[in-house]
């Protein structure tokens, strides 16, 4: 290159102080913009989501059907049907025998040891006498004119449990070794025992549900409580039977609202003669669906009935009940403002893998400041919700509804796994050890228990278990209310309070550990839990969310708002390792620290004491 084309150092003079500082002014002024466009673009993106909202009110269809049943007024005719076939009273009373011997056939000799039959007839017998006290423990009106007593409980007990639960020993007998999961109740005692708190908890949705049968119209309030409390148990029987069946190929229950209502009319269990107006089987309606969705728990059951009106009925009877609860589910996505207490709104972590050791309660609890608050729907199994004081994690308290094995992600796979499988994992990543020692123990008995192909039954009251689970799951854990109150532990109506007016969800002042008090009889659910800490090895520094097919859009909210937090206290600040570097930079300075004053100090107290001496 020539020289004299060469450019001179005048030419691109360094940069001066001067245009170093207009440069940063430019980039913080950039950065300030693009923070203050951040909350409009956001704002624009929730504006867009109103619309949609909007849009989706406008198409749902069972806003549609209010808004005509409000235009139409109470004008509405009473639909002909075709006539139905009743059953003798010897034909219903064969029907319910033959279902009461498959299930007692399918136990057989399976029937309980002494202790066990004795322990599950008491504990039957005792929530029957005390379901006022649990009801109002659990549910959420305020009524006192409770219908159901220990005498009618006592009469159907054994067909509400053969009806609602004996789906569940029958595919986990059936299903349970294809999919890696051994038989976990062996005895029929045992079963009937673990199913109690759920059968109270969806006995205690239909008495909150019958607070809703009073109307107030033109200025009159009328009581629609037209149902007794046997009429209630027969349909919620005959409920129970459509329930089972659900197909396990796709998991669809293709019953509909009118055959159900038909099975009830064939079996004298409600009458076509009662409908003197459409109210009236508004109510029948009513009433099969609130059974419906009373057994239901992998969804949210509203405090609330939700909107369905005599219109909706009468256009979408012949629908199945799985698209009836679609369009429920829907209506509740579309409603805006509802929730006292919203899910934390959070975007999902785009991240392959995450710590397992970020997962357990104790980081959580302390580092997170979640409290943990047990909940009867899946839906909201490890989600965050914001609360009054402070955020919530919810856990799911009936992993046995799964037992029904039903597979929730079948779509998403070619092969069939029920989802209790991948619950239990959340279980394990939740309830896991935190200290060496315990980790240590654990990873020794899942090494065990693999080479040996076997399967770990462990025993909470013994060594090393007792201790594996007292760091988080018996510590850390309250009772789920319902399995308090159902058993009676601990003073379950003084210990269980409300979280807030008209809310399902209880809290109670009683640690997990009070279940030891039911040794050997824990209910499966409880026994479910601790179980799945012993069959997951979580061992990986970090685990893909893809072994978790199900949960992991809920684990990557998770992550999220953990990835968001920022410690506080000292004690956040000793949680929070999600940076090894950091923590051991700061935490080596402030023993660094530590260290030189106490030395320091020690100089200097070693030096006053010798120039007193010499004084």
């Amino acid at each position: 290159m020539n020289p004299s084309t060469q450019p001179s150092p005048s030419d691109n003079p360094a940069p001066s102080n001067g245009s170093l500082e207009e440069q940063v002014a430019a980039l913080l002024e950039l950065l300030k913009s693009t923070q203050e466009t951040a909350p409009i673009s956001q704002a624009r993106s929730r504006h867009g989501s109103r619309e949609a909202r909007v849009k989706a009110q406008a198409n749902d269809p069972i806003l549609k059907a209010l808004d005509d049943e409000i235009e139409k007024g109470d004008k509405a005719e009473l639909p002909t049907w075709e006539e139905v076939e009743m059953l003798s009273e010897e034909k219903i009373d064969k029907e319910n025998t033959r279902h009461l011997k498959k299930y007692e056939d399918f136990w057989g000799e399976s029937t309980g040891s002494p202790e066990e039959i004795k322990a599950t007839e008491d504990a039957y017998r005792q929530a029957f006498e005390r379901f006022p006290e649990i009801y109002r423990s659990i549910g959420w009106s305020k009524n006192d004119d409770i219908i159901f007593n220990a005498e009618n409980l006592s009469a159907h007990r054994e067909l509400l449990i053969e009806a609602i639960f004996a789906i569940e020993h029958y595919r986990m007998k059936y299903l349970g070794g294809a999919v890696g999961v051994s038989d976990k109740e062996q005895s029929r005692a045992c079963f009937e025992y673990s199913r109690l708190p759920r059968l109270l908890t969806i006995l205690v949705r239909l008495e909150n549900r019958r607070n809703d049968c009073r109307e107030c119209r033109k200025g009159e309030c009328v009581d629609w409580r037209l149902f007794d409390a046997e009429t209630i148990l027969k349909v919620l029987i005959q409920a129970g039977r459509t329930f089972q069946r659900v197909n396990l190929a796709d998991g669809l229950n293709q019953t509909s609202l009118e055959d159900l209502l038909k099975r009830c009319y064939a079996r004298r269990i409600l009458s076509r003669d009662d409908l003197k107006e459409h109210n009236h089987l508004q109510y029948q309606f009513h009433l099969i669906y609130d059974c419906m969705d009373a057994l239901d728990f992998s969804s949210r059951f509203r405090e609330i009935r939700d909107p369905l009106t005599y219109t909706f009925y009468l256009r979408y009877k012949s629908q199945p009940i799985h698209e009836i609860f679609e369009m429920v589910h829907s209506l509740n996505n579309v409603l805006d403002g509802i929730e006292r207490f919203p899910p934390f709104p959070l975007g999902e972590s785009s991240e392959p893998s995450f710590a397992s050791a970020q997962f357990n309660l104790e980081y959580l609890q302390d580092f997170g400041g979640l409290r943990i608050e047990w909940t009867n729907s899946l839906e909201d199994h490890l989600k965050i919700f914001t609360g009054p004081r402070e955020d919530i994690i919810r856990i799911f308290a009936h992993p046995t509804y799964l037992y029904s094995c039903q597979d929730f992600n079948r779509s998403e796979r070619d092969f069939f796994q029920p989802t209790y499988v991948e619950l239990a994992a959340t279980y394990a990543l939740l309830f896991q050890p935190t200290s060496r020692r315990n980790s240590r123990e654990l990873k020794t008995l899942l090494m065990t228990v693999k080479d040996k192909h076997s399967m770990l039954d462990p025993n909470p009251t013994k060594s090393p278990f007792k201790e594996i689970l007292e760091e988080n799951f018996f510590s850390r854990c309250s009772l789920p209310p319902a399995i308090q109150s159902s058993l009676n532990i601990s003073d379950p109506s003084s210990a269980i309070t409300n979280i807030s007016a008209m809310n399902q969800n209880k809290s109670t002042s009683t640690p997990m550990r009070e279940i030891l008090s039911m040794a050997p009889f824990f209910p499966e659910d409880i026994r479910f839990m601790m179980q799945s800490v012993f069959e997951h090895d979580l061992s990986r520094p970090d685990l893909p969310f893809l072994r978790f097919q199900y949960f992991s859009p809920r684990l990557r909210l998770l992550k999220t708002y953990l990835d968001s937090r920022q410690p506080q206290t000292l004690r956040e600040m000793w949680m929070d390792r999600r940076d090894a570097r950091a923590w051991w930079t700061f935490w080596g300075w402030a023993f660094f620290m530590l260290m030189t004053g106490l030395t320091m100090s020690t100089f200097c107290v070693a030096v006053i004491a010798l120039l007193a001496y010499r004084a």
